[in-house]
């Protein structure tokens, strides 16, 4: 390396995108005392949100999916900090800390924007205020104890129709959230209601709308009809062609003038780059991603990238945006390593390629619907498939171990239902930001 002077490599966003590539720039640049690399994320923890929906259905511990970012690194500095704002041409960023009274404004030569992305509920009325969100830990908790808390508000009910509006689960969205949440709950609770003896199976039902024509869009015609004939076999209600007028604390209002009573509205219907990200001057797509060029570099601002959820990196062959998916996110954060190493040293720098492997996608009850490079499965072998790479994929021996131990007792005993509740906050103090992409 040249005699420079210190290069400050700032990182933002703690999810796979994130964490993924200062994993990468570690290696890179063990040996480089003049190269200072920093995380930044709004909490002190990475999460492998793949497992969020079975963290609801109680089939492992909530604890078990997160994994503290300090202890990935040895030369990357973490800080626990929330971005502000980023002023790409003075090349600082304002962060701050919930329980620190103090601005810190972190200056950087090269930076990384890997912030993901926050719940979307465009527009809907009531949506935001009555509904439960689920892209972090926190939201998967709260959402596990509110679907307890119906059990034992029906089983003391003796108005049957009550106990079916009380016992009625709403998930609004079919993409892979939607689906993977609902299968996982449809489980959980069929499975969870013996335990209620004025609560009668019947009684309890899952409900799926989607504004498309078919749930899980991204996998083939196929696999996504197998999957919905299984979910309704089991019991599930799936409105497609279907949006959400309106949302209220006890029924959500679809737009072809249905009204379905209920306590319980899971929203899983979309989001939006972070929201520090719609103020910045560069060239954003219709739905507010980054665009970036071939490099993942952003356009007139030299030293400047973005990957994940927040950004739009087209794809080379067809033009169409990568999908917002961990699989990409994890090899667009080594394309970025290795051309902030290039940049760094003089060297040439490289596009970004990559094709999808695969998708996969648990339908609940030991089933799932798998795509791997061409091939389709489904049915127990897709749900092991689905179950041993995820496993593998998840970082951490010590998490490996724990959640397979969880997996393990969930096939011999059953779920826990105890409720341990979860204190609220504020729609202004959860800002669910979402560091983290889905990995399918």
């Amino acid at each position: 390396m040249s005699q420079d002077p210190t290069k400050r490599i700032l990182i933002l966003g703690g999810g796979f995108a994130g964490l993924d590539t200062a994993l990468h720039l570690e290696k890179i640049f063990a040996k480089d005392k003049d190269v200072e690399i920093t995380l930044v994320n709004k909490n002190n923890y990475f999460v492998y949100t793949p497992m969020l929906a079975e963290v609801v259905a109680s089939s492992i511990d909530a604890k078990h999916t997160v994994s503290s970012l300090r202890e990935f690194f040895n030369k990357v500095t973490f800080k626990e900090l929330e971005v502000r704002s980023i002023d790409l041409t003075k090349r600082i960023v304002n962060c701050y800390h919930c329980n620190v009274c103090e601005i810190f404004n972190l200056e950087y030569d090269y930076l990384v924007i890997a912030l993901g992305t926050v719940t979307s509920f465009h527009n809907t009325a009531g949506a935001e205020d009555n509904s439960f969100p689920l892209k972090n830990v926190y939201d998967a908790k709260i959402l596990r104890s509110h679907v307890i808390d119906m059990f034992e508000h029906a089983d003391l009910e003796k108005d049957p129709n009550e106990r079916r509006h009380l016992l009625t689960f709403v998930v609004v969205g079919g993409g892979y959230t939607g689906v993977e949440v609902a299968a996982e709950l449809n489980d959980y609770i069929h499975t969870s209601s013996r335990f209620y003896r004025n609560v009668h199976p019947d009684e309890v039902k899952v409900i799926i709308a989607d504004h498309g024509p078919r749930i899980m869009r991204e996998m083939s015609e196929g696999l996504a009809d197998y999957a919905q004939n299984l979910l309704q076999a089991r019991g599930m209600e799936i409105h497609l062609k279907t949006g959400v007028s309106s949302v209220l604390p006890n029924k959500v209002e679809l737009d072809n003038g249905v009204t379905i009573l209920t306590n319980t509205v899971i929203w899983a219907a979309g989001t939006s780059p972070h929201p520090v990200i719609k103020s910045l001057p560069c060239e954003k797509d219709k739905g507010g991603g980054i665009i970036v060029n071939e490099y993942l570099e952003v356009p007139d601002f030299p030293g400047v990238w973005a990957l994940g959820d927040c950004a739009h990196i087209p794809d080379p062959k067809t033009g169409n945006p990568c999908p917002p998916t961990g699989q990409h996110a994890v090899r667009e954060a080594k394309r970025v390593a290795y051309n902030i190493e290039a940049t760094v040293k003089g060297g040439d720098k490289k596009p970004f390629q990559y094709t999808t492997q695969g998708m996969l996608a648990p339908l609940g009850h030991r089933s799932a619907v798998a795509e791997i490079k061409g091939f389709k499965f489904s049915g127990f072998f897709a749900w092991f498939l689905w179950r041993t790479i995820y496993l593998i994929k998840l970082p951490g021996w010590d998490r490996k171990i724990r959640v397979a131990i969880d997996w393990a007792l969930d096939l011999f005993f059953p779920r826990d239902i105890v409720q341990l509740r979860v204190p609220t906050r504020s729609r202004q103090q959860e800002e669910h930001i979402g560091t983290e992409e889905s990995y399918s």
